[in-house]
């Protein structure tokens, strides 16, 4: 079929399978494994808008499928994808590599088609990427492309907002002019899934991120921008000023979220992620009353990006008969946190804890991070030590721990002013960080280091910190021995890696176990840490002919 729009998500590096790349722990707190496979929400939002005014969009996840089928040839799928409009996405600058390497095979394949990029770091980069890269088209900026791609589709890139666009030797620039403040006409349409998958007739290729089947989540995203200002996050209030043009946020009214959720739930029980923090908005009280109404069999998940009042927790608790949050204190030491960009302290944190544990929510997690400033090595045990601690207020509680990796995010304050708050930037192009992708180890993908620890030192701290947070979970029953020993292997590894690369040995001797663990064992070692609810696609979905194919995939 021919398609007006063919949407590609690339893994983070293109020729990931036939090089030696150990990312290690890196991708651990997101569903996605260490090529980010995760399909850009973005595109969903893309494809229901425009099949809503019917044009015919595809969405291809070959990030996933080719971590899925090691002999899957990626430029003879590309050449039989026919479309006008090629669009792949460059949000996190993690895709720096992946992204460009498949423009200029689509470019390649459809000469006459035209390659468009879009997301935050498209948009951060655009000038050097239309100068450097030929084959791309256009570039969207911004946060939201749904608008100006319809019109380019209409009436090409002159009458189109928001697109940076090649006009033979010239580059136009149309500027942002679009800024969508509420976002109810854009909600997922997620029977699209179902569509998109029959008509691409596999379904590694048409699912969100590569574990899916194993541990599918919906998503609905419930707010555009941020009134937090987070120092390293390029999604933070000040990059969404300075870089993107948005000066109010774009949110999502409870009604059109509640409708989001019953599309969801009519197709699958699977669990689903609110993605913004629902007090933005005063959204809580009129959501709550919607969902509580639906009688849903599908858990849900809200985060926090502070602690909540006990009348907000008690509203999210009647929304479902099993209710997962998430917060994000980055570290236990309050100066630390402060200086990020958390403003609480740990008694609001720990009065939290006691209303999740009386209010009998499912879970809480905590989320933690290395690479913080004023964030020592030493500050590794203190994520044990407080895990320990808030298990003893209550047994809901579950914790994670990830470096701040691979890169300080380009727009945010860190990035356009490191040394203001204790950090050394190591390169800032768009082509240092494409290179740096594919190093042997992830310490040397690191862009940053702090005045307290070097880049040595945060891999250390991270390791550290997951080595004995894991301990600490096995000790509390919340993980198996087998996942604990599969945690373990991933940290000898790493340290083995980075032993060879730093001693100048062959790094060829690893490359069967670094596959072993960043690919076969991956998606166990992501389930066996509990993430998030997990149950199968098969065990998800309500379609028979998707639960069948899932049913045989998996297993």
């Amino acid at each position: 079929m021919k398609l007006d729009v063919a949407l590609i998500h690339a893994p983070s590096v293109y020729d990931f399978r036939e090089r030696i790349v150990y990312a290690s722990i890196i991708s651990e707190v997101v569903p996605s494994l260490y090529v980010f496979d995760m399909m850009p929400y973005g595109f969903l939002t893309l494809a229901s808008y425009l099949e809503k005014r019917g044009y015919k969009v595809g969405t291809f996840n070959l990030a996933s499928k080719m971590l899925r089928d090691q002999k899957f040839d990626v430029r003879g799928f590309i050449r039989k994808i026919e479309a006008d409009i090629y669009g792949i996405d460059l949000h996190w600058l993690v895709h720096a590599h992946g992204a460009t390497e498949i423009a200029k095979i689509v470019k390649e394949l459809h000469p006459d088609s035209r390659v468009v990029l879009g997301g935050l770091s498209a948009t951060y980069f655009w000038h050097y990427i239309m100068r450097n890269y030929e084959y791309i088209d256009a570039i969207f900026l911004g946060d939201s492309a749904e608008l100006p791609l319809l019109k380019f589709l209409e009436r090409g890139p002159e009458e189109a907002p928001n697109v940076v666009w090649r006009d033979g030797d010239r580059i136009r620039n149309n500027g942002i002019s679009w800024i969508p403040e509420v976002l109810d006409d854009f909600i997922v349409d997620h029977s699209y899934m179902i569509r998109n998958f029959l008509r691409n007739r596999d379904l590694e290729v048409s699912i969100p991120f590569c574990s899916f089947m194993e541990a599918p989540i919906a998503g609905v995203v419930t707010v555009k921008g941020c009134p937090f200002d987070c120092i390293t996050c390029g999604g933070s209030r000040t990059a969404y000023k300075s870089f993107f043009s948005r000066r109010e946020l774009g949110l999502k009214s409870p009604e059109a979220i509640a409708r989001e959720v019953e599309g969801i739930a009519k197709l699958s029980t699977m669990p689903i992620f609110f993605i913004g923090d629902l007090r933005i908005g005063n959204r809580i009280e009129r959501l709550s009353s919607l969902l509580s109404r639906m009688n849903l069999e599908n858990e849900l998940i809200f985060e926090f990006f502070s602690p909540p009042s006990r009348r907000d927790l008690e509203l999210l608790r009647k929304t479902s008969h099993s209710v997962y949050l998430q917060i994000s204190p980055e570290s236990p030491v309050e100066e630390v946190r402060w200086a990020f960009g958390r403003p609480y302290d740990n008694y609001s944190l720990e009065e939290m804890i006691r209303n999740v544990d009386e209010l009998e929510f499912t879970r809480l997690d905590l989320y933690f991070m290395m690479g913080l400033p004023k964030q020592p090595l030493d500050h590794y045990y203190l994520v044990y030590e407080y895990f320990k601690r808030v298990r003893s207020i209550s047994d809901r509680v579950d914790a994670f721990v990830s470096p701040l990796a691979p890169f300080i995010d380009p727009g945010s304050r860190v990035f356009e002013s490191p040394s203001t708050f204790g950090y050394k930037l190591l390169f800032n192009s768009f082509e240092e960080h494409r290179r740096a992708l594919t190093a042997y180890h992830w310490k040397y993908s690191l862009n940053y280091e702090t005045d307290w620890m070097t880049r040595h030192d945060i891999v250390e701290a991270s390791l550290k910190a997951y080595e004995l947070l894991n301990k600490a979970k096995l000790e509390e029953g919340l993980i198996q021995e087998e996942g604990y020993e599969l945690a373990k292997r991933r940290i000898l590894l790493d340290r083995k890696v980075l032993k060879f690369v730093d001693s100048g040995m062959d790094i060829n001797k690893l490359r069967e176990a670094i596959e072993e663990l960043s690919i076969k064992l991956d998606i166990k070692v992501k389930e066996s840490l509990s993430l998030y609810p997990t149950k199968s696609l098969a065990q998800s979905i309500r379609n028979p002919l998707i639960r069948r194919l899932a049913g045989t995939l998996i297993g």
